[in-house]
C-alpha cells in the first residue's frame, strides 16, 4: 500500500487544499487576534516578537479582509513554502519520488507542523524560512554566490519571524566546521556575505529595540530566566507534549532514525550532517532549559522539519521497511487518519474555551458591547468620550478585531457612515497591569475622565478583575450577561460593564 502513494504534484495539491480548508474553516483564535492587532499598528518590530507575522497578516487582510482567510493567507503561503522546500531538499538528496510524496504525507501527519500551516503566529514563517535556509545552504556547497546570498536572506527572514531562528547559526557553524566542502569556502567571501545579508535583513528588529531600550530582547531573555527555578514539572510537560505533537508513532521512529543518521556520519554523509545540525541543537537546548523555565510546546517546531526529513531518508535507505513493515504501515496510516479528520476542524466551535485562549462567541460579544457604547454616548451627549477594554490582552484583541468587523458591516449600510473605533480597545493596562504590546499603543492615562465598556468573559472565575475595575473608575455598573451557545450547547458567559469616570492606571495612594 505504501508504495502506491500519489505523485508528488498530487500530494502537494492535496496538502495545499487541506491546509486551505483549515485556514478558512477554523475560527480565529485569541492569540491570532493579538497578532492581527499588531498588523493594525505597522512597525519595525514589537514587544514580544519580531514583525514578520504582523506583516503577513497586514498583507492578507489588505487582500481578503479581517476574516479567517485574510488573517491566515500568509500562513497558508508559508506552509506551502515549507512543504515544497522539503521536496526540493529531498530531491537534491537523491531521494526517490516516493520519498518526496512520503514527506508530504507524514508532514501532514505531524500535528505541530499542521498547526504551522494553518494558524497565524510567528511559527509558520519561521519554519518556512528555516527550511529555505537549509535548502540554500545545501546548494551553496557548490560555491554559488547566489545560494550563499539566498541562505543569508532566508536566515534573516527567519530572524524577522522569531528569535528562535538564532539556532540557525549553531547549525551553520556545525556545517562549516564538519563539512569539508563547506569548510574550504571559509577562505572565500561567500559565507561572510551570507552573514552580512542576514544581519541587514534583521536590522529592523535591532532598530526597534534600540529605540525601545532593548525591551524585546530583554523580555525574551533575562525576564524569562528571572522567573525560573529548578523543577521537574516543566521537563515532564515538554517531553510528554512533544511526544503527542510530533505524532506518537513518528516519535517512536525518531530515535532509530537519529541513531542511523549518527552512524551515517561516520561515512561522512553530508546530508545527515545537515539534518542533524539543524534538527538536534534546538530540542536539546530547550529540554535542558525546561529544568528551570516553562518551555512552550511550539518552541521546538522548526527543528521538526529536518528531523522529519531525516525519518524519510532513513525510511528510504536503511531497508527498515523490510524489518518493521507493520510499524511503518501504521505510521503512514496515522497521517492518513489525521488528514481524514481535517474536515471536522470547525467542530472546535462547540468546545468551551479555556483559560489561555478563546475562539468563538466574539461576534455576539462585540455587537452587545457596541450597543452599550451607543447607549452611553446618547446619554452623556459627548461623542468619542468612550473606550473599550478587557481583562487581558487576548480578550482585548478578540474584542477589537470583531468590533472592526462589525463596524465594517454597519458602515456598508449606514448613512452617514459610522466612525470606526477599534483603535480604542485597551487591555489590562487600564487597571495597571502590564499588557505586552498593548502598552505601546493607546496610553490609558490619556483616557482619564472618559467612560468605558468593560467586557469580561468567564466572569465567575474572574471576580478580582471587577474589583480592580471598580478601583480605577468612579462608578462600575454591570449591565448585561451574554450567554454564548452553539447548537444548544452552553459554552461560556460574558458580562458587560459600563464604567464611568476613569481615574487612570495608577491607584491613588
Amino acid at each position: 500500500m505504501l508504495q502506491r502513494l500519489p505523485s508528488v504534484p498530487l500530494m502537494f495539491a492535496l496538502t495545499a487544499l487541506a491546509s486551505a480548508w483549515l485556514c478558512a474553516s477554523m475560527p480565529v483564535y485569541s492569540q491570532e487576534a493579538y497578532y492581527w492587532t499588531y498588523a493594525q499598528h505597522p512597525d519595525l518590530s514589537y514587544f514580544d516578537h519580531p514583525p514578520m507575522v504582523a506583516w503577513l497578516i497586514w498583507l492578507g487582510t489588505a487582500l481578503f479582509g479581517d476574516g479567517a482567510i485574510g488573517v491566515r493567507f500568509g500562513t497558508w503561503l508559508c506552509g506551502l513554502g515549507t512543504a515544497w522546500f522539503g521536496v526540493l531538499l529531498l530531491r537534491d538528496f537523491q531521494v526517490s519520488k516516493f520519498g518526496q510524496s512520503l514527506w508530504l504525507l507524514v508532514s501532514m501527519g505531524c500535528p505541530i507542523l499542521v498547526v504551522a500551516r494553518c494558524l497565524a503566529n510567528p511559527d509558520p514563517p519561521l519554519v518556512c524560512f528555516w527550511t529555505l535556509t537549509l535548502l540554500a545552504l545545501w546548494r551553496a556547497r557548490s560555491g554559488s554566490y547566489r545560494w550563499w546570498a539566498m541562505a543569508g536572506v532566508a536566515a534573516g527572514l527567519a530572524l524577522l519571524s522569531k528569535y528562535t531562528a538564532a539556532f540557525l547559526a549553531v547549525g551553520g557553524v556545525a556545517m562549516l566546521l564538519f563539512d569539508p566542502q563547506l569548510r574550504r569556502q571559509l577562505k572565500r567571501p561567500a559565507p561572510y556575505l551570507a552573514v552580512l545579508l542576514a544581519a541587514v535583513v534583521f536590522l529592523p528588529v535591532v532598530i526597534w529595540n534600540v529605540r525601545n531600550d532593548f525591551e524585546s530582547f530583554r523580555f525574551q531573555t533575562e525576564n524569562r530566566f528571572s522567573r525560573g527555578g529548578l523543577t521537574a514539572k516543566w521537563i515532564l510537560e515538554l517531553v510528554g507534549g512533544q511526544f503527542g505533537l510530533f505524532n506518537p508513532l513518528l516519535a517512536m521512529l525518531l530515535p532509530a532514525s537519529i541513531w542511523w543518521s549518527l552512524r551515517r556520519l561516520r561515512a561522512s554523509d553530508p546530508r545527515v550532517l545537515l539534518l542533524l545540525a539543524f534538527g538536534l541543537p534546538l530540542p536539546c537546548y530547550m529540554v535542558f532549559q525546561s529544568l528551570w523555565i516553562q518551555v512552550k510546546l511550539n518552541w521546538l517546531t522548526p527543528a521538526y522539519v529536518p528531523l522529519l526529513l531525516g525519518i524519510v531518508v532513513w525510511w528510504q535507505e536503511s531497508g527498515i521497511d523490510r524489518v518493521w513493515p507493520s510499524r511503518l504501515k501504521w505510521t503512514a496510516l496515522s497521517a492518513v487518519v489525521l488528514l481524514l479528520a481535517i474536515p471536522l476542524a470547525p467542530m472546535i466551535r462547540l468546545l468551551p474555551p479555556g483559560r489561555g485562549s478563546s475562539w468563538t462567541g466574539w461576534e455576539e460579544i462585540a455587537q452587545h458591547a457596541e450597543a452599550w457604547e451607543d447607549k452611553v454616548d446618547l446619554e452623556d451627549g459627548i461623542e468619542g468620550n468612550m473606550f473599550f477594554f478587557a481583562a487581558d490582552y487576548r480578550d482585548a484583541a478578540q474584542l477589537g478585531r470583531n468590533l472592526k468587523i462589525f463596524w465594517g458591516k454597519e458602515r456598508a449600510v449606514a448613512s452617514p457612515p459610522i466612525d470606526e473605533g477599534y483603535e480604542s480597545t485597551l487591555a489590562q493596562n487600564v487597571v495597571g497591569i502590564d499588557a505586552l504590546q498593548f502598552d505601546h499603543w493607546d496610553a490609558p492615562k490619556e483616557r482619564i475622565g472618559q467612560n468605558a465598556i468593560f467586557v469580561l468573559p468567564r466572569p465567575d472565575v474572574r471576580e478580582a478583575m471587577v474589583k480592580l475595575a471598580k478601583a480605577h473608575f468612579e462608578k462600575v455598573e454591570k449591565v448585561e450577561r451574554v450567554k454564548i451557545t452553539r447548537l444548544g450547547i452552553h459554552l461560556f458567559d460574558t458580562e458587560i460593564y459600563v464604567c464611568h469616570g476613569y481615574r487612570g492606571p495608577q491607584l491613588a495612594k
